[in-house]
This record gives C-alpha cells, sequence and structure tokens, in this order.
C-alpha cells in the first residue's frame, strides 16, 4: 500500500476489481499450487482478498517483498513457495507452472523470469533489466548503457525459493547496492545462484499510475478475443 510510485496500488480497480484480486486470480488459474496466501501488512488488502475467497496472512512490516514472504512461509511452515508480486494481475499462469516445476528440479537457489525487453523500455527506470550468462542471472539494473540494450533482457516480478534460499536471504543486512538500485536480488547476487526462466510473454506489470491503463486496455482486448479469464 505504500508505493512509492502508486501509492495504494494493490487496491487501485482494474475494470472494476482490485489489482491484488486479480492477481491472485491468476495465480489460482495456474492449478498447480498446494495453497495460494496473500502475505500483507495491510488489514484492508487482507479484508479485500479475504472477501474474494482467497486466503491470506497478516505480517509485521518487512524492507522488502522477499523478506515479507519469508516471514510469511516461516509462519507456515513452508519450504518451496513462489513469489508472485502483487502488480502482475496479467501475468501468464502457464508461466507460474514452470517457475514452480524449476524450483523443484533445482532447489539449491532462487529461480525468476526474464522477458524479451522492448525497445521503448530500455530508457524507463520503472522497467528492471536482467543480465543473463548461461542460464543464470549475473545483473540486474534499471538504468543500462543504450548500446547494450541487445544484450539485456526485461526482468518480471516472480520469485521462488526454498526454506534454505529465503533463511539465508532474510538473515542479511540490505546492501549498499540493494538500496541504491532498489533491488532486493542484489543482496544475495553472487552469493547465491538466481536461475532464470525465459519467458516469450511480455511483463505487464503495474508500477506507476500510467500502466493502469494500458492493463485495462489489454484486459478488454484479451476479452474481446475469448483469452482472458477470471472468476466471477
Amino acid at each position: 500500500m505504500g508505493s512509492s510510485r502508486f501509492p495504494g496500488k494493490p487496491l487501485f480497480k482494474l475494470r472494476g476489481k482490485e489489482m491484488i484480486v486479480r492477481t491472485l486470480e491468476r495465480a489460482a488459474l495456474a492449478e498447480c499450487f498446494d495453497r495460494i496466501v496473500c502475505a500483507t501488512d495491510s488489514e484492508a488488502i487482507a479484508d479485500v482478498v479475504s472477501r474474494a475467497g482467497f486466503e491470506f496472512l497478516l505480517t509485521g512490516e518487512a524492507a522488502t517483498g522477499s523478506d515479507r514472504v519469508a516471514l510469511a512461509a516461516r509462519a507456515l511452515d513452508l519450504d518451496l513457495v513462489v513469489n508472485l508480486q502483487g502488480d502482475e494481475p496479467l501475468v501468464e499462469p502457464s508461466l507460474l507452472c514452470t517457475v514452480a516445476q524449476t524450483l523443484v528440479e533445482h532447489p539449491e537457489g532462487w529461480v525468476t523470469v526474464a522477458c524479451p525487453l522492448s525497445p521503448s523500455d530500455v530508457p524507463l527506470k520503472t522497467v528492471v533489466k536482467v543480465l543473463v550468462r548461461d542460464g543464470y542471472a549475473v545483473d540486474f539494473s534499471r538504468e543500462i548503457p543504450a548500446n547494450e540494450a541487445s544484450l539485456w533482457l526485461q526482468h518480471q516480478g516472480i520469485y521462488a525459493y526454498s526454506r534454505k534460499c529465503r533463511d539465508e536471504f532474510s538473515s542479511l543486512p540490505q546492501s549498499p547496492l540493494e538500496l541504491e538500485r532498489s533491488l532486493e536480488q542484489m543482496r544475495i547476487l553472487g552469493k547465491t545462484p538466481i536461475r532464470i526462466v525465459y519467458s516469450p510473454y511480455a511483463s505487464v506489470s503495474v508500477d506507476v499510475p500510467s500502466d493502469a491503463s494500458n492493463v485495462e486496455a489489454l484486459i478488454d482486448e484479451s476479452k474481446n478475443r475469448g483469452f482472458y479469464h477470471e472468476r466471477a
């Protein structure tokens, strides 16, 4: 709820339905998870999620999303977890299944997602880029040299990790580079392998208010073509 670029973002309504609810619905469509839980420190979010028929867990304050997931997973006594950030209301359900299966096969490190980087997104600081080598992330940045854009992919807000990896992450202090770039993964880059799942689907997250209208247009387009499914 305290997003600096979009205050109250999780409860912003996209075509009449809160963003967090749309994101949870996409996770449910994947049909590959034993349990879907919204981890939040906001009672307002918890109320909306509960009324939509989803489970929630209230945590204390957390420095990052992965710190919050670590708190929630510890309270729920979970091992393997996929962390889908709440601003991914158009995430492809089959991609979530691929991430989950990759974690099952490779629980020794983190798993995250990269997709094609649009030339128009190269100069945008709101779009996180990832440099990949031999299937693993070697750098993340919001700003990259224009002449190196072809070497980078777009990073998508999905992480997956085991209990051991989460505990390692949450036990470390926030690193200077993590704080400078506002990217939580920088805390463990170089310490823990970050395996990349490649996705052909463009990442359509909502980072700033102007992104919301783009998402609504895509929802309308998908519904008209019969591709967008949601719970009634």
